[in-house]
């Protein structure tokens, strides 16, 4: 009797499996980022598209170990801490008062998490260099849109108003990213070279918020090489106390207005409005500090006329402002277990883990509108980044997605 053997089939299936990854990769690497620069909308498409490709080739081509990925995601707090905050974000549309949109923008916000993750767990065990560099490589080209949509600006030409900002933030976001892709096979010299592009185009630019982060994210880097576990420590523990100490600092804040500047933080003028906006929503509704308003209050509140104008729509106050302390403490356990599990990952990766988590809080807690989905889809694409460069170091103790559920 004829026998036939399975391996054509195999490897068939192998080859496709690496053909649709590769495409995929490619679209989150590469198009992606130019994407949320030129159209939002096309990042849209992209970000599906790429995760069902990529889905489909994990398919094809099954990874060993799924279940211990899947495991250490579960045993793991700051997943454990993301869940809970997720969970009272829901429960919280009980009492917002828009709690249509809220319901669509968490679940938005759960699939693209949820996307991210299978991407991450089913990823294969070691990540071809040539899938790993096109991150590295969307970056350059991403800073490349950006000087030119400046360059245009700046002889007069018609640029779409906030292209230029979402390509700087975007940049902020997957920058370290892709800095960690090229340290995780030792080019340390073109990771450098990527930051000191970033650097170059947001000052030029001139965009205040983008070049804090990426400095935060180059100190927390430096420190970080040296002792990894003290950094995130210290760093984790003082993002704990700024979300703690915000309502506090915003009830304080006309006292020190008064004593300082002998005048009303309103008349200040500049940021100093949207801090006494803050404070004066803080001080005036301090019993729902415990519960918060609900999901997607200050947005759609603000777009709808029920809150000033001046409300600011950083992360901090939306938190406090949205989910209330429940909220608040869900928030810095998640941002406190994400940085214990930093300190766990190998010594190459780590810094860059760290860095990249830094400067995007601190872009979220300085930057407005940084809750739209394509802030959310952008750090999607940053943790896939970070989950490809950790499965891209041989011969030593990979992270597993747990490591990365911060994001």
């Amino acid at each position: 009797m004829a026998q036939f053997s399975d391996a054509p089939r195999s490897d068939a299936a192998t080859d496709a499996a690496q053909l649709l990854s590769r495409i995929g990769y490619a679209a989150l690497a590469l198009a992606a980022p130019s994407a949320a620069t030129l159209s939002s909308r096309a990042m849209f498409i992209l970000y599906p598209v790429a995760v069902a490709l990529l889905l489909v080739s994990a398919t094809l081509d099954p990874v060993s170990g799924l279940g211990p990925r899947l495991r250490a995601l579960a045993a793991s707090p700051a997943a454990w801490a993301v869940v809970a905050l997720f969970a009272w974000a829901c429960l919280s549309l009980l009492w917002t008062p828009f709690p249509t949109p809220g319901a669509q923008r968490l679940l938005k916000i759960a699939m693209t998490a949820l996307a991210a993750i299978a991407v991450i767990v089913t990823a294969r065990e070691h990540f071809r260099a040539t899938d790993l560099y096109l991150f590295p490589i969307g970056v350059a080209l991403l800073i490349a849109t950006i000087f030119l949509l400046w360059f245009a600006d700046q002889q007069g030409w018609t640029v779409e108003a906030g292209r230029i900002d979402a390509g700087a933030v975007a940049m902020a976001v997957l920058l370290f990213p892709a800095m960690g892709a090229l340290a995780a096979r030792g080019r340390n010299g073109r990771a450098r070279t990527l930051l000191l592009l970033g650097l170059a185009s947001a000052y030029a630019m001139g965009h205040g918020p983008v070049t804090v982060a990426l400095l935060v994210g180059l100190s927390v880097l430096s420190f970080a090489v040296s002792d990894v576990e003290r950094t995130v420590r210290e760093v984790g523990r003082t993002i704990v106390v700024l979300i703690f100490a915000t309502p506090i600092l915003l009830a304080l804040s006309p006292t020190i207005a008064r004593l300082v500047f002998h005048a009303k933080l309103a008349s200040l003028g500049g940021s100093y409005t949207e801090i006494a906006a803050a404070a004066s929503l803080i001080l005036h509704d301090a019993p729902r500090l415990l519960t918060g308003h609900g999901v997607d209050t200050v947005v759609r509140g603000v777009d709808a006329g029920l809150l000033p104008a001046a409300t600011p729509r950083v992360a901090l106050f939306e938190i406090w402002y949205e989910l209330g302390v429940l909220g608040a403490a869900a928030a810095a356990a998640s941002v406190w277990f994400g940085f214990g599990a930093i300190g766990r990952a190998t010594p190459r990766f780590a810094p860059y883990l760290a860095a990249s988590v830094a400067s995007c809080l601190t872009l979220a807690f300085l930057s407005e509108g940084l809750a739209q989905m394509t802030w959310i889809t952008l750090v999607a694409i940053a943790a896939i980044s970070l989950g490809a460069a950790s499965h891209s170091q041989y011969r030593t103790t990979r992270p597993s997605a747990s490591g990365l559920a911060h994001f």
